[in-house]
């Protein structure tokens, strides 16, 4: 019987090509012995699930390179924490980490490969999200801005419209153009940047809309939101930046519909206001925020956020402070899943934004907590098999993701 040792040998020259012919004879040999061994040899060649292995070991490697905790929590099945993306699977400085990660799947496979487990795809695999948007101009026509390349998309009463290295850029310099407004919207799968006339930076999460003006033109500058904006806001006293959070329509959250104004005092900060989700969210990262609730029966309230802060206003339009977990927030501006101490529906949420699909629940919403992190890059087969490690398993419809109970 082949030892662990020279079975990790042979794998790992395996993914280098750099097998002799007697040595690939007798890896050949090996994986035709049993399905067990055709699993794991499988899981080798998986590119992604071995990705997520390397990772797991990069995250735990500044906390002593403890080859007993990292073995223990690929032996426990847990989520992956991966908060770098990786180009390729060999872009790795440690021969150790390789041998780790081949040995501890061979362990994963041998030891938990005999146990049942529901398909999580029966049908074509789901890509990620990426780059793209549609831009509606003043007149109602709608630029897909997915595929184009650089230039200028279009002329707004004088102001150009480019598109530059994947963001959207007006001119800074509006002069006495005569403003008009235009909407960038990010469907399901989609995430975007903009550049405001003023210079302020904005990201679009997926799902995700902004109106603006051309130009900004009197005593203030404004915008309104929905979905899940990160914005950079420059500095300009004599003409503050504000933003308007409407009421979802149609009795998105209850009644009455929360809405709010934010004013920003220089600043960068995120804003969550989804129809799905369970309040409006405002996150400060740096500087100063006023946040401002819009309640249907006029008892408006304020507050004013610092660093580490988040506004939520809840359902019934009530404004209160609480402590944020900031890392978390803007994880998904930096391209990763952060689903520490998420419930199943919060990171089922995510998860239809991203990869464009319908979650369902087969029967009652399993009370399950996450934790870890987790690349957005990866397809949504991948990110189901990390999931389903935590003992919650799906069947995938088309784009219907079923939970099972």
């Amino acid at each position: 019987m082949i030892s662990i040792e020279h079975l990790t040998d042979l794998l790992i020259k395996h993914l280098q090509g750099s097998l002799s012919q007697p040595e690939q004879e007798q890896l050949d040999h090996w994986v035709q012995q049993s399905d067990r061994n055709r699993r794991l040899f499988a899981t080798v060649n998986d590119e992604e699930q071995i990705r997520q292995l390397v990772l797991l070991y990069a995250s735990t490697e500044t906390t002593g390179n403890n080859e007993a905790i990292i073995l223990s929590k690929i032996r426990q099945g847990i989520m992956a924490a991966p908060v770098r993306k990786m180009n390729g699977l060999w872009r790795w400085s440690s021969v150790a980490a390789i041998v780790l990660v081949v040995a501890g799947a061979a362990y994963f496979i041998m030891n938990k490969g005999k146990s049942n487990t529901t398909p999580v795809v029966k049908t074509a695999d789901i890509p990620p999200g990426r780059d793209g948007a549609i831009l509606t101009l003043a007149d109602g026509r709608q630029v897909v801005l997915d595929s184009m390349g650089n230039g200028i998309v279009a002329t707004q009463n004088g102001a150009r419209v480019t598109l530059k290295d994947g963001a959207l850029t007006y001119d800074k310099d509006a002069g006495s153009i005569t403003p008009v407004y235009n909407n960038l919207s990010t469907p399901k799968g989609r995430q975007f940047q903009l550049i405001l006339p003023d210079g302020s930076k904005v990201w679009l999460n997926a799902a995700s809309s902004l109106r603006y003006p051309t130009a900004f033109v009197g005593n203030e500058r404004r915008v309104e939101v929905s979905g899940e904006v990160y914005f950079k806001v420059a500095k300009n006293t004599s003409m503050p930046f504000r933003i308007t959070i409407p009421p979802p329509p149609g009795g998105g959250r209850g009644e009455p519909e929360p809405g709010a104004e934010i004013e920003v005092l220089g600043t960068q900060f995120n804003v969550n206001a989804y129809e799905n989700e369970t309040a409006v969210r405002t996150t400060l990262v740096e500087g100063s925020l006023k946040v401002m609730n819009l309640p249907a029966n006029g008892n408006k309230a304020s507050v004013v956020l610092t660093p580490g802060k988040q506004a939520v206003i809840t359902t019934d339009s009530q404004l209160k402070v609480a402590d944020a977990d900031v890392d978390k927030v803007v994880a998904w501006k930096r391209g990763i899943f952060n689903f520490e101490d998420a419930s199943l529906e919060e990171v089922m949420r995510q998860i239809e934004r991203w990869y464009d699909i319908q979650v369902v629940y087969e029967k009652n919403v399993p009370d399950i907590k996450f934790g870890g992190k987790m690349s957005n890059d990866v397809s949504l087969q991948g990110l189901l098999k990390s999931l389903q490690e935590s003992d919650v398993h799906f069947r995938l419809e088309g784009r219907k993701l079923i939970v099972l109970p």
